[in-house]
């Protein structure tokens, strides 16, 4: 896993500066997703990247835990979501499997 990490991790930058390359498309899936949103969820996503997605979710929901396993975009998205004034996301760096052990502790807490 450490390979693929290292490759996000310099591909970060690049990877916040492009554009979305359907946007319409883009807007048409977040609408559908919102239309199953309730104010009290929390939501878990898995490779958020520069958290484009959850920023834009997080206003429908409770909070979000977004997931990667790239350092550098986890930066970015905690920096875009602050820029944001968004506070209801939490972001954290791991693989599914690291995820998996982290929320069955902080369950158990």
């Amino acid at each position: 896993m450490k390979s693929a990490e290292t490759f996000w991790d310099k591909a970060a930058a690049r990877y916040a500066k492009s554009p979305i390359r359907d946007e319409a498309s883009y807007q048409k899936k977040l609408a559908i997703t919102r239309e199953y949103f309730q104010p009290d969820w929390s939501v878990l996503e898995f490779g958020c990247g520069t958290g484009g997605t959850a920023i834009l979710h997080a206003p429908y929901v409770r909070d979000i835990l977004a997931t990667d396993i790239s350092k550098n975009m986890l930066e970015i998205a905690q920096t875009k979501a602050a820029d944001a004034g968004i506070g209801n996301i939490r972001f954290r760096q791991g693989t599914l499997d690291s995820l998996s052990v982290f929320i069955v502790a902080r369950k158990r807490a």
